[in-house]
């Protein structure tokens, strides 16, 4: 990427968590998106995309350097987010994009991916990233336009009918930002924040963690058999006192040959038949496991 590699930030600028919408005429709103952070330079009729540690991801996405090559005759710096968009649940799934990172591959029956822009840093010779937010939007909107496997976000003045829409739809959030800011890197700012809504969903529990010959918490997975965290919030005595019990009925061999590093040093009771677990929490990381975990109900104990 030559020059452009040179231009790319440190680390892109992060929303930082809050439970408050903020409010005022020099705010705007934005959907939380449920993937990955990219960066995707354009340079000499070259695509490049990078991770948020500006890892090399171009090979990984091989649709989105094929939308973005329709302005390959341009010199960009754009920001957003690789997404899945489930046709069903008709929003994104942050599972399908990660099963992509894991895999590092690309197969031929592989789900196609959105490229999600929200931001333009570098157009031609000019550095965008002094310019107030709102501009920057419109130039990328004026960049960017009806070309399939791309999509800009939209920006709304009314923060809190967006959040109701994106709470009764099962979205991940909002994102809020001030109109007035320029693009500053990392979260050294005060001027985009996001507010999460909490993600609630059906998994297994595949074993169990045993300390001092108690239940201390449920091994978790998702449908497609990834370890996805621990839980023991939302547990209490006479559960624990029924979860030992059957596991000590429904004993099994380990499920999988490689424990995740938070599995290693701990006692696990594998179970014969899983155990079918409501969770919630506040959002996935970005290797995949949930942040904040809460178990809602455990059906058959």
């Amino acid at each position: 990427m030559g020059q452009m590699q040179n231009l790319l930030p440190k680390e892109p600028m992060a929303p930082i968590s809050t439970d408050q919408i903020t409010t005022g005429e020099d705010w705007g709103y934005q959907l939380k998106w449920d993937g990955v952070r990219i960066l995707a330079g354009l340079d000499q009729n070259r695509v490049s995309l990078y991770s948020r540690k500006l890892l090399d991801k171009t090979s990984l996405y091989p649709e989105i350097v094929q939308a973005l090559s329709v302005l390959q005759d341009r010199r960009l710096l754009l920001d957003g987010e690789v997404v899945y968009f489930h046709p069903e649940l008709g929003r994104p799934v942050f599972q399908k994009v990660l099963q992509r990172e894991r895999s590092r591959t690309v197969s031929t029956s592989a789900p196609l991916f959105t490229y999600v822009l929200f931001d333009i840093l570098v157009d031609g010779d000019e550095d965008l990233r002094k310019l107030p937010y709102l501009e920057r939007h419109h130039r990328l909107k004026e960049t960017v336009s009806d070309i399939p496997g791309l999509l800009i976000t939209d920006l709304f003045l009314e923060g809190e009918h967006l959040w109701d829409w994106a709470e009764q739809r099962g979205w991940e959030g909002i994102v809020m930002k001030r109109l007035s800011s320029p693009y500053r890197e990392g979260k050294k700012h005060r001027d985009w924040y996001k507010k999460k809504i909490a993600v609630n969903m059906a998994a297994s529990a595949v074993a169990m963690i045993i300390r001092e010959g108690r239940v201390a918490s449920l091994v978790i997975a998702d449908d497609d058999g990834n370890y996805i965290g621990r839980a023991s919030l939302g547990l209490n005595e006479q559960t624990k006192k029924r979860l030992l019990q059957y596991a000590e009925s429904h004993r099994a061999d380990a499920i999988w040959r490689t424990l995740h590093t938070d599995l290693k040093k701990e006692q696990l009771a594998w179970l014969s038949q899983p155990l079918s677990v409501q969770v919630t929490f506040l959002e996935w990381s970005q290797d995949g496991m949930m942040r904040h975990p809460k178990l809602v109900s455990i059906e058959g104990v």
